[in-house]
């Protein structure tokens, strides 16, 4: 009569607690045993695992290595790697891939954005499948014979040559002053020097830094045509500015 008024106690897969469940390894849910109330009893199992409608299912992408994605790469949070990561491409940004490439969707990939200077933006041109801005180059300025006065037709190249100084403000820039072969060494020297900083201070008027300029003469040492007949002497009297 007592054990009839005490009620006999359940049997799995009924339960009133998890003492009935623990020889399955199972937890009392509503007085059924399930594999689990809750992520607990399942990341003990696995750490991928987590309860859904108390069976222990796997978290889709979740894994703990590399053998977890055949496809891909297991990405883990480099503050916590113990913790399980997620499978993905072989990469996630742009910083995963080889130099030259970038990560798209997953995929590392030639790092191209053009094919041609027509994708680029004015300015710009396709070097290497990127567009670029490419450096100006200052222009030679021409002078007439025995002379270091800017001519009238040359002010133009002398404005754009101070106009492409000011972009290009990391770099030190040389004026070499030329002469055609006419005249002593000395003076083709000295002839070339007073070029060089004429041009030098009109860039300056025009806002170039002079503390980035600076002055040379080579007189009649490098002249750029050889032949003695004036339309190749107006091409020795010049003034080139290059990199330092």
């Amino acid at each position: 009569m007592a054990a009839t008024l005490s009620g006999c106690p359940k049997s799995y897969p009924d339960c009133d607690d998890d003492k009935t469940c623990a020889s399955h390894a199972e937890v009392c849910v509503a007085n059924k045993c399930r594999q689990c109330r809750d992520d607990a009893q399942c990341t003990k199992l696995d750490a991928c695992l987590s309860c859904q409608a108390n069976e222990c299912v796997k978290r889709p992408r979740c894994c703990k290595s590399a053998l977890d994605c055949p496809n891909g790469k297991c990405w883990k949070d480099p503050a916590n790697p113990s913790a399980p990561g997620t499978c993905g491409g072989m990469c996630q940004r742009d910083g995963d891939c080889p130099s030259g490439q970038r990560c798209a969707n997953g995929s590392c990939v030639p790092d191209i954005s053009c094919t041609d200077d027509a994708f680029c933006p004015e300015g710009q041109r396709c070097i290497d499948g990127r567009c670029a801005i490419v450096p100006c180059t200052p222009q030679p300025i021409y002078f007439d014979f025995n002379e270091y006065v800017i001519r009238l037709d040359q002010e133009q190249a002398v404005a754009d040559n101070a106009a492409c100084l000011k972009q290009r403000t990391s770099e030190r820039f040389v004026a070499e002053g030329h002469c055609d072969e006419r005249g002593s060494d000395e003076y083709n020297l000295a002839l070339g020097q007073r070029r060089a900083a004429t041009v030098v201070r009109q860039y300056q008027t025009l806002g170039a830094d002079r503390a980035k300029l600076n002055v040379i003469s080579y007189g009649e040492e490098k002249p750029v045509c050889g032949e003695a007949r004036e339309s190749c002497w107006s091409l020795n009297r010049r003034v080139e500015t290059n990199p330092k």
